[in-house]
């Protein structure tokens, strides 16, 4: 990778509003958008038909040689067309990635390094030198640590779980009540921020912001103000 790479990293825990932003900020700047929550998700929707167990803490070589030998036989592909955000195969799981127990076992199948792996070099090989902005849990840290900005987006539990509820039910998902998504949400968070692989936390250079009780403008507003300050630096 260059020395700074023309990428904005946006970090931070589940229901911090990050694809939200990101999307909105890309479309004001013009860059490419990444969705890679919706990788992790396609990743881990594929994987649990191996019949590996991924809430172990550690796989086995076997497993581990297993997982690599689906990624070789299989091709993954990232906004093929309107409608179409991923594809395993040609299967279209833009919709079956967005379901709520697939959210749950991204956070088991994405703390194991095999998998990091390849959705490292995934997400590199389609930014490559275009501008873009990524959210997840450790663009900053791992993906793109020479970004030439990094932002860290959070807010309080309950409100997280609020959006999340929120969500499901714009999406015709009525089976959840808020206390089952809030008691998800605090679980994810401990495991992404105490696995071993890229833990959840905020890059040394990274902006903090708490996005409790702001909306969405407010939050666009400061990432592009922050990005443009940066071009002009640079």
């Amino acid at each position: 990778m260059s020395r700074m790479d023309p990428v904005i990293a946006l970090d931070g825990p589940s229901g911090s509003g990050k694809s939200t932003v990101a999307k909105k900020v890309a479309k004001e700047l013009k860059l490419t958008y990444i969705d890679t929550g919706a990788m992790f998700r396609s990743v881990a929707f594929a994987l649990q038909h191996l019949g590996i167990n991924f809430q172990q803490p550690v796989l086995s070589s076997a497993e581990q040689d297993k997982i690599n030998q689906f990624f070789h036989d299989h091709k993954f592909t990232y906004d093929v067309a309107p409608g179409v955000l991923v594809e395993l195969d040609n299967l279209n799981l833009t919709d079956r990635i967005r379901e709520h127990h697939v959210s749950k076992l991204a956070s088991h199948v994405s703390k194991h390094e095999v998998v990091r792996e390849f959705l490292k070099n995934w997400q590199r090989s389609i930014v490559k030198d275009r501008p873009a902005i990524l959210d997840g849990r450790d663009i900053g840290t791992v993906i793109f640590p020479n970004a030439i900005l990094k932002c860290f987006l959070t807010a309080s539990p309950d409100e997280r779980a609020h959006r999340r509820l929120e969500e499901l039910k714009n999406r015709g998902e009525e089976n959840f009540d808020f206390e089952t998504i809030l008691k998800d949400i605090k679980e994810r968070d401990e495991q992404d921020m105490t696995r071993t692989i890229a833990p959840l936390k905020q890059a040394q250079d990274a902006e903090l912001i708490d996005t409790t009780g702001k909306d969405i403008d407010q939050i666009v507003s400061i990432i592009v103000n922050a990005w443009n300050q940066r071009q002009r630096n640079a």
